[in-house]
């Protein structure tokens, strides 16, 4: 009864501690949330209140913000960038693990090795700048296409090494039954393997689009004119001509970290499970 009585008080200062991290977590969104609502001498308070909410206010900020802040192409260049940056890394990333699982030889636990290094190296965007525009890829349309292969080339070690740790729970001899019935390398491997990765991929997806749409570094150096800003440099180029205007900037801020939130609230119990699984079947 004792040891009962005292598993439980642990569990409830434990849940106890919990709540008050969520707290503090959770305070400054709702500090965000709620000033982003107010008129500008109330949102200049910074004060954590209902005062000075209205309809008509939120839909004066958010609109200016909409509208000024270019938004609505920003989150279109953001959504492109996003889109093309995840299917590179997904593809490429999940056929490379797959080859240097399945190969067990000493030069692909050497690739293994290399591959994974990545993880600890840092990027360096003015040699990176540097390589791009000797290739005609830092002005126009050239931009676009060489931040969609920085942002793939910083993100493809990570997804290939949960890739990897998923693959090994894979028996091999699926592998042979779908040779066996005459099937080629790619047609098994996309028929066949990479059905089997969706837990994984998910995860590896969610990775991607949260860490390419929420980008300021590479975008700062790569996808900053007027054109091609993404959503979240509008947030950077705002401030410097709303400095004053608190109610805007939160109200920015709102708009472009919501559609990130609301995809990781939908999607968190896969990326667990994806993670999970690749940590165990590793």
């Amino acid at each position: 009864m004792r040891e009962n009585r005292k598993k439980k008080i642990k569990q409830a200062v434990f849940e106890t501690i919990g709540v008050l991290i969520s707290f503090l977590v959770l305070i400054p969104f709702l500090m965000v949330l709620v000033n982003s609502m107010k008129s500008k001498r109330q949102a200049n308070l910074l004060q954590l209140n209902l005062k000075g909410i209205s309809l008509g206010q939120i839909v004066e900020n958010y609109g200016t913000v909409i509208k000024e802040a270019r938004l609505v192409s920003s989150f279109l260049n953001s959504a492109i960038v996003t889109f093309c940056g995840s299917a590179l890394v997904l593809t490429f990333a999940s056929m490379a693990a797959f080859v240097v699982v399945r190969r067990k030889t000493k030069a692909m636990k050497a690739v293994n090795n290399f591959i994974v290094m990545g993880l600890t190296l840092p990027l360096a965007m003015v040699p990176v700048y540097f390589l791009l525009s000797k290739v005609h890829m830092t002005t126009g349309t050239g931009a676009v296409a060489g931040a969609i292969l920085v942002y793939a080339a910083s993100i493809f070690p990570f997804i290939f090494f949960i890739y990897t740790g998923f693959i090994k729970g894979i028996s091999g001899e699926i592998d042979e039954a779908a040779i066996i019935d005459g099937a080629s390398p790619l047609l098994m491997y996309f028929r066949i393997i990479f059905p089997l990765l969706k837990p994984v991929t998910i995860t590896a997806l969610m990775h991607c689009v949260m860490t390419i749409w929420n980008d300021f570094g590479i975008s700062l150096y790569l996808l900053n004119s007027a054109k091609r800003t993404t959503a979240v440099l509008t947030t950077y180029l705002f401030m410097g001509q709303k400095a004053s205007d608190w109610q805007l900037l939160f109200a920015d801020v709102v708009l472009v970290s919501m559609p990130i939130v609301i995809l990781y609230l939908c999607m968190q119990k896969y990326i667990v499970a994806g993670l999970s699984d690749g940590a165990v079947k590793g």
